[in-house]
């Protein structure tokens, strides 16, 4: 008997060890500011993917247009479809949100990706402007270091902040999203160091990003393109 449950817990533990779990990881590109993703769990059956919508600001319906829905490695071909879901709203089916902060919590099920794995993206078939997370970030150093970017920022403490997205920026040349370097020109806008701002904007410009065109309205909404192409 005792040798049955020493087995039983060996292969427990086995099973759980061969098991990686990334809770809060960052996103690079998503729909809506108020959908994170909770929690990621690949095991050798199975990639989990948790999702969260919060209604932050009294959101519109909320539902997924097909379960014609892959997930793949950023930058990669190979696609692994949904196997199955849990309280996903796909169309005709809406959740309409009651109160403000209400949260909507679904779980997708899709084959597991070979490792390692380092970011993906969760994707609709065809072009779906409603669902989707591109740039889903796994990799544990370079999710800390965003981390620890954005807290500092709403802490107040700028430098620091812009010391975590320099490394961002410099950590890894194969994350093809503009995160990073959108915020280190924010920054260093925002403390009129226009010659460095400059600098860094040239880097971005010079680099392929999936999300440079959302970056780049963002940075000419807020007037900064138009202050260091007039300086120049």
């Amino acid at each position: 008997m005792k040798r049955t449950l020493l087995l039983s817990l060996l292969l427990i533990f086995m099973l759980g060890a061969k098991a990686q779990v990334v809770y809060n990881p960052n996103v690079a590109i998503k729909p809506l500011v108020s959908m994170s993703v909770y929690k990621v769990e690949m095991t050798p059956q199975a990639t989990i993917v948790t999702i969260r919508l919060r209604n932050q600001n009294q959101l519109t319906p909320f539902y997924i247009e097909s379960k014609n829905l892959y997930i793949q490695k950023t930058g990669e071909f190979e696609a692994y479809k949904l196997v199955k879901s849990e309280n996903v709203p796909f169309a005709p089916k809406k959740h309409i949100f009651s109160f403000k902060d209400e949260i909507l919590e679904f779980t997708l099920h899709f084959p597991p990706m070979p490792k390692p794995v380092k970011y993906f993206d969760i994707k609709v078939e065809g072009d779906s402007k409603r669902f989707y997370l591109q740039g889903v970030i796994l990799d544990h150093d370079l999710n800390s270091e965003i981390t620890r970017g954005f807290r500092a920022a709403q802490q107040g403490d700028i430098n620091k902040s812009l010391e975590a997205f320099i490394n961002v920026a410099e950590m890894d040349m194969y994350f093809e999203f503009g995160l990073a370097y959108f915020n280190v020109i924010y920054i260093l806008a925002e403390q009129k160091r226009w010659a460095e701002a400059g600098e860094w904007y040239k880097k971005f410009q010079e680099r392929f990003f999936y999300d440079k065109k959302i970056h780049q309205n963002y940075l000419e909404g807020m007037g900064i393109i138009q202050h260091l192409e007039e300086g120049r």
